[in-house]
């Protein structure tokens, strides 16, 4: 009878049983709750959102990264690039004066009269005409007549071939002089008149905006 009454007063092995009604061990639950509260706050109002902004830091400052590379991988070009568009531009300038973005009368005046001096020979004529207009330039055209002798026209010539402009003559006509004959008779010293009159249609060129 004793041995069965011990075993009866064994606790059961297994089972945690929690009285609430001490205060005690309502305190350690109460306790726990609390803290497991303010941790889940924590998490949730700190952690996270600064995870978040660590994780999108990374990927900007990974993204900076590969851009720099980049960069100093085509850095030892920039200086050649440099030198490249230096070039560029001159060559550009060059083709330019060559062929203007517009029509440059003032400048072809200014050529011409420079030849004239350089060759003897008198410029009567300068009258513009209607420009003609192509598929990716513009013709400027010019009605000329200028007097002078055999070679000296010949020396203009050759000097408008050696203009910055591209410089085109048609329709050339050479004719004598009508006053050269009054020439006849004059003294030494007297102005003699040029002996060619020469007629001819002047043609620069210009591109088409």
């Amino acid at each position: 009878m004793a041995n069965e009454a011990s075993k009866k007063e064994k606790p059961k092995k297994g089972k945690l049983k929690l009285d609430l009604k001490d205060p005690n061990v309502r305190n350690a639950v109460i306790g726990v709750a609390v803290i497991l509260a303010v941790s889940y706050l924590w998490f949730d109002s700190f952690y996270s959102p600064k995870m978040e902004e660590i994780h999108a830091l990374t990927e900007r400052k990974e993204k900076v990264e590969a851009e720099l590379l980049k960069i100093n991988a085509l850095k030892p070009q920039l200086e050649k690039l440099r030198q490249e568009a230096v070039i560029m531009a001159a060559k550009l300038d060059s083709l330019k004066n060559i062929f203007p973005d517009r029509k440059e009368v003032p400048r072809l005046i200014r050529e011409i009269t420079a030849v004239n001096r350089r060759s003897g020979v008198i410029t009567t004529r300068f009258t513009p005409m209607p420009d003609v207009e192509k598929e990716y330039y513009v013709e400027n055209k010019y009605n000329v007549s200028m007097l002078g002798d055999y070679h000296n026209l010949g020396a203009l010539f050759s000097y408008f071939a050696n203009f910055q402009l591209i410089v085109n003559v048609d329709n050339l006509s050479i004719s004598a002089n009508p006053g050269y004959g009054n020439n006849k008779g004059a003294g030494p010293y007297e102005e003699r008149q040029p002996s060619v009159l020469a007629a001819f249609e002047l043609t620069t060129f210009s591109s088409r905006k």
